[in-house]
């Protein structure tokens, strides 16, 4: 018979798989879990590291993790049903699965590809097996799934506990090997399934849930969590047998009337299952989630109450609910239990979901990081708890998350926390090294210390940009694209800034940022945040008259945080007293009140988008077939002048005549297009398309190696946003204000306008070419992945991809920053699937960071200028495309 020991150190057995951890939740096994009695030796210590007396029994010491998965895989009664024995607080029988083995009835089922035929009925659906995989949101939301569907008759499977050989069964698979660790085991999870004999997979893609806590933007989910169903559609479906059905719906879950909906549909168009059953199933799922959140906190405060009693500690080990998986954490818990230490999770802690966190640097968009965040604080406030973080390597939110909570816990009371990255590496022996050190810390601190004082949060941003700082301070504007910064520095002039774009930034910019940005933070943030702590530097800005503009953007990209990053930059670089402005017109954090941007100001933006695009284009079809050389380079930058010019001075109107005249400027140069040169599409992160000093002057380097360039537009980088969010409003019918639908409507309609002016104009040109606009370019991606999905650069990438290899192009690039979690689902992700339809098409991923050497990047793309020259099909002489 398994032990609740052996489910928790991820040990398999036979019923791997079945409801409550495999069925073994034996009363032994729950007492252990939060804290039980057991006679033990004289002297051990009990709950937070105290000693009992001789005679004393032993207690172990709570450990939560367990108790947690115990409760995620348990099977939770259905209405009607009466508690199983054995299935609540007290005695942990033996629980099997509600339909028991596959019966007779189940027999040689085989589904067709919808599934419909034998889905419909309560009969058919009790002859089918749905596989859950145990991996990623799973860990957050099993009760709720595994309810639901077992209310709708069907059968559900769970995969087994992860196990290294279940890890390695899926290794060739994964298409990006530097995503997190919780990311590559559902490859393993998903054979399992098969193994067991499932019929579908289901497997969801959830890109928004309803915020858990008081902040209403805390809603996004991380891109590889949401992602990895994409990933698993496009690269790793092949190995699926016939009779095996993955289901990867698409889901958007702002509020509660969301989530039921979508539901309701997907499950009549899926199941034939109508709304009432389907409105029941997730009525009933609700409530196992109620039941599984109110057992894991009643345990907590059992725990609290004890520590309290005994004056000892708790250990909160903060992690996302994925890294509950024994395999991922490497028993980390036990490491704590073994030397007296109860062990809570995040989601155990009472309280949290009413913590403020507006005393943080970061904008709360991340359940789970609010969860973080807001243990952390509780922990710095409570003599009785103490604080370790768990990351994982290749996790792009844990540098800023792991620095913040650094910050709060010691502005409050001086603690601080362990912060321990993990991976699938075998680290037991320097984990338990680092654990013995952090609690020896830990005891003598506490014996040391008097009672402890919790200190208020200060404002995390103490230096404002106020009404007085336009008159009295330039305002640094770092670079996307030259271009884009020139465009934007304009635009703020028109709310009375002065708006300097700076120069590109190359080695000294990379060296700035290296140093005062986490080296664990994406490269684009590195760039953007070292040029303007290069600038200050330099001494040519007094930085008692000098602001940084920085942008800003809600969701689950890194971008959202480059307030915070820069904030800690400038403090560490020497530069306090300068302030941060940003395009976010609410300012929720209250960076910049004397300066919110307007709608004026972001129209101007909008309609000079495609002129900058328009420009950048020409100067990318002509410079290769110059007969003057550096004859285009000049033509774009009096162009640009003066578009710059007639912006800042005149707005939209004076922008439209500067933008005439650098048409006027790019007939005037002289080119010979006889005979094409194959074709490069750039595409991937924006800023690395788009900085030449990020990206090591790529452009250049494939210029001079025989290619003409095409590159994505700025214009649909900006546009995505609005357009992403208005299709899901649309197509999902999601619950948003009247006003923020009316506003994504219109804004996505000023870019039509936009286009408009610029089409009109630059078709003086004989080389211009109406581009895809976003509407028709997404599209050609829904294929892959669909055009609601909106992480990073969202559906782009495919897109952009997808719609030049129509038109013959067979060279690609995808550049993306190391490490950064979009492009592990838009980029690499998607490679398999678009080599399928283009077998010919050569399309090579480029990671950078500050460390990355060009000869490494020359050495992967000579391979792709000598395949390219040898396999393009050359477009006919005098040709435009």
């Amino acid at each position: 018979m398994e032990t609740a020991a052996s489910v928790a150190d991820g040990q398999k057995t036979e019923k791997r798989g079945e409801f409550a951890a495999d069925g073994q939740n034996t009363e032994k096994g729950v007492l252990s879990a939060v804290g039980g009695q057991k006679s033990g030796e004289n002297g051990e210590s009990t709950a937070g590291g105290q000693k009992s007396g001789k005679k004393a029994a032993k207690k172990r010491p709570a450990d939560l993790f367990a108790l947690r998965e115990r409760l995620l895989m348990k099977r939770y009664p259905l209405k009607g049903e009466e508690e199983p024995a054995g299935n609540g607080k007290g005695s942990q029988e033996n629980i099997r699965q509600e339909n028991g083995q596959k019966a007779a009835a189940y027999g040689n089922v085989r589904l067709g590809k919808t599934g419909q035929e034998d889905a419909s009925g309560t009969q058919g659906r009790k002859k089918m097996v749905i596989g859950l995989p145990r991996v990623l949101d799973f860990w957050d939301t099993m009760p709720f799934w595994t309810t639901f569907f077992r209310t709708l008759g069907f059968e559900v499977k769970i995969s087994d506990a992860s196990t290294r050989a279940m890890y390695e069964s899926g290794l060739s698979a994964i298409p990006s090997d530097t995503v997190c660790f919780p990311a590559k085991l559902v490859h393993g999870h998903l054979r399992n399934l098969v193994k067991h004999g499932v019929d579908r997979i289901f497997f969801p893609s959830i890109s928004i849930k309803e915020s858990e806590n008081r902040e209403k933007t805390s809603e996004s989910m991380c891109a590889v969590v949401k992602g990895y169903p994409l990933v698993i559609q496009n690269s790793d479906k092949g190995w699926l047998p016939d009779s095996v059905i993955l289901d990867t719906p698409m889901f958007f879950w702002p509020t509660r009337k969301d989530k039921q909906r979508q539901l309701e549909i997907y499950m009549k168009d899926t199941f034939g299952i109508g709304e009432r059953e389907t409105k029941e199933a997730m009525e009933q799922g609700e409530r196992a989630m109620e039941a599984f959140r109110r057992e894991l906190k009643e345990a907590a405060r059992r725990v609290l109450d004890e520590v309290k009693e005994e004056g000892g500690f708790a250990v909160i080990l903060a992690s996302r609910p994925y890294q509950n998986d024994s395999l991922v954490n490497h028993r980390l818990p036990q490491m704590f239990t073994s030397q007296g230490i109860p062990v809570l999770t995040a989601d155990s802690v009472p309280g949290a979901e009413e913590v403020k966190l507006d005393g943080s640097r970061l904008d709360i968009v991340n359940n789970y990081h609010a969860r973080m965040l807001s243990t952390a604080v509780l922990a710095a406030e409570s003599p009785y708890l103490e604080y370790v973080q768990i990351g994982s390597f290749g996790c792009g939110h844990d540098a800023y998350l792991s620095d913040e909570i650094v910050r709060l816990m010691r502005e409050i009371s001086g603690k601080t926390p362990l912060f321990l990255k993990l991976d699938e590496s075998d680290i037991q022996g320097p984990l338990r090294i680092r654990v013995r050190s952090f609690l020896e810390t830990l005891r003598m601190r506490r014996r040391e210390e008097h009672a402890l004082e919790a200190k208020k949060l200060r404002d995390p941003y103490p230096v404002k940009f106020t009404q007085k700082d336009k008159k009295e301070r330039v305002v640094l504007v770092p670079n996307t694209s030259h271009a884009f910064s020139r465009i934007m520095s304009a635009a703020m002039a028109g709310q009375g800034l002065r708006a300097v774009p700076l120069e590109i930034g190359r080695d000294d910019a990379i060296a700035c940022g290296k140093r005062y940005v986490h080296n664990d933070i994406c490269f684009p943030a590195q760039i953007v945040i070292g040029e303007a702590i290069s600038a200050l530097k330099s001494g040519a800005y007094d930085p008692n008259h000098t602001a940084i503009a920085m942008g800003k953007y809600i969701g689950d990209c890194r971008l959202t945080h480059y307030s915070e990053l820069l904030r800690k930059a400038l403090d560490d670089a020497g530069f306090p007293q300068v302030p941060i402005l940003t395009n976010d017109d609410k300012d929720d954090k209250d960076l910049h009140p004397g300066f919110k941007m307007n709608l004026v100001s972001a129209l101007r933006i909008a309609f000079s988008l495609p002129m900058i695009d328009a420009l950048e284009e020409l100067l990318r079809k002509i410079r290769p077939y110059e007969t003057v050389p550096g004859s285009a380079d000049a033509a774009f930058e009096r162009g640009m002048t003066a578009l710059e010019t007639g912006l800042r001075e005149h707005g939209v109107a004076g922008a439209k005549k500067g933008f005439s005249q650098a048409i006027r400027e790019f007939q005037e140069v002289s080119y010979d297009r006889s005979q094409l040169k194959p074709r490069v599409l750039i595409v991937g992160e924006y800023l690395l398309n788009f900085h030449p000093g990020a990206n090591g002057e790529i452009e250049w380097y494939l210029e001079k190696n025989g290619f003409e360039i095409i590159e994505a537009r700025m214009t649909d980088v900006i546009r995505k946003t609005y357009f992403s969010r208005k299709t899901q409003v649309m197509e999902y019918r999601l619950h948003r204000s009247a006003g923020e639908k009316l506003w994504l409507s219109a804004a996505d309609r000023f870019f039509d306008l936009a286009h408009d002016m610029t089409d009109k104009i630059a078709s003086a040109h004989p080389l211009y070419e109406p581009p895809c606009r976003m509407p028709d370019l997404v599209k050609e991606s829904d294929s892959v992945i669909y055009h609601t999905f909106d992480t990073g650069e969202g559906v782009l990438i495919p897109a952009e991809i997808l719609h030049h290899a129509k038109k013959g192009c067979r060279a690609f690039v995808i550049l993306q920053p190391f490490g950064c979690l979009p492009n592990h689902i838009v980029g690499r992700g998607i490679v398999k699937k678009l080599k399928e339809r283009y077998p010919d098409a050569q399309i090579l991923s480029l990671d950078y960071d500050p460390d990355v050497s060009f000869a490494n990047v020359e050495n992967r793309l000579q391979m792709l200028i000598m395949n390219a020259k040898q396999k393009e099909a050359f477009p006919q002489a005098g040709g435009s495309s």
